[in-house]
């Protein structure tokens, strides 16, 4: 038998089956370092902005809250684009959970415009605006960060859902307008961060 036509061994059978496996999860999962390196970019330049353009009583302006807008409305299409794309192929019980997951955050931010349009009906004004109008979606996001990262065994994933909740409780403690520079620097650094240590796992890999 020909030297080339040799089975592989035990060994190199498992390691090729371990670099397969490999392979297939990344073609299906998502690539965290775009879609963390994207929302870093997204709060870090939209929280920045609201800082930058703050009116007289400490209220993010329409040029601030227009760019950060924009940057977020930007940072969720490179999300939907490249998730559906890489969810195609995942079935099963994987796929019900990245489906059920995906509506949690429509229901959840979907029902903060009702929660808003509550408590300006009641009358909340003042400084306390900017502070719950912030908080209530970063506590969202908080808080699905963890339970994905629960559900998949991503602890990056988790750890940086915990940062994000004890980010907003800084800004919230702080309030307007300096609430927003915190976010920025917190917040966004922690996407940021998230990116870059998912780029070096990569290369290691």
């Amino acid at each position: 038998m020909d030297e080339d036509e040799k089975s592989p061994s035990p060994a190199e059978s498992w390691a090729i089956i371990d670099a397969q496996r490999r392979q297939v999860r990344e073609d299906l999962n998502a690539d965290d370092r775009i879609l963390y390196g994207i929302w870093g970019v997204a709060w870090g330049l939209g929280y920045l902005a609201m800082f930058l353009t703050v009116g007289d009583r400490g209220e993010p302006t329409a040029i601030g809250g227009g760019v950060f807008a924009g940057l977020l409305i930007a940072a969720l299409i490179v999300t939907i684009v490249h998730s559906e794309r890489r969810a195609r192929g995942l079935g099963g019980a994987g796929g019900r959970m990245n489906t059920r997951l995906g509506t949690a955050w429509a229901v959840t931010f979907g029902a903060t415009f009702f929660i808003y349009g509550g408590m300006f009906s009641h009358g909340l004004e003042g400084e306390g605006v900017g502070v719950v109008t912030n908080a209530l979606p970063c506590l969202i996001v908080a808080c699905l960060f963890m339970g994905s990262g629960a559900a998949w065994n991503d602890t990056r994933q988790y750890r940086l859902g915990i940062w994000i909740a004890a980010s907003v409780a800084i800004a919230s403690v702080i309030g307007v307008p300096y609430l927003h520079l915190v976010m920025a620097v917190l917040g966004g650094g922690g996407f940021l961060a998230a990116a870059f240590l998912a780029h070096r796992d990569r290369r290691q890999a």
